[in-house]
C-alpha cells in the first residue's frame, strides 16, 4: 500500500528537529560562563604581569595560583585557576 500523500511531513521533520535545537542552544547558553571565565584569567595575567614589570607587588586573586619565571631578559608570570584547569602565562620586559 502505498501513501500518496505528503500531509503532515513537514510537522513530523519539525518535531524531529526541535528537540535537537533545543538541546544544541542549551549547550551555547551553558558554555558562555566558561567562555567568560577564560577571558576573565587573560584579563588578570596580563594585569598581572604589567605590574610585576613594573616591579610592584603582585597579590594572588583568590582562586588562582601565580608562578613567577624568567625567559632571558623576559620576566613571565603563569596563572592558574584552581577551580578548572585553564591557565595564562604572559611574559614582559621589567622596567622597574
Amino acid at each position: 500500500m502505498a501513501f500518496r500523500s505528503d500531509k503532515g511531513a513537514v510537522t513530523a521533520e519539525f518535531m524531529l528537529i526541535t528537540p535537537a535545537m533545543i538541546l544544541a542552544v542549551t549547550l551555547l547558553i551553558s558554555l558562555f560562563p566558561l567562555a567568560l571565565a577564560g577571558i576573565k584569567l587573560e584579563l588578570s595575567a596580563m594585569q598581572l604581569a604589567r605590574l610585576h614589570a613594573f616591579g610592584q607587588d603582585v597579590e594572588v586573586p583568590t582562586g588562582y595560583s601565580i608562578e613567577f619565571s624568567q625567559q632571558g631578559r623576559l620576566s613571565c608570570l603563569r596563572l592558574r585557576m584552581n577551580t578548572l584547569p585553564m591557565e595564562s602565562e604572559y611574559c614582559a620586559i621589567p622596567i622597574g
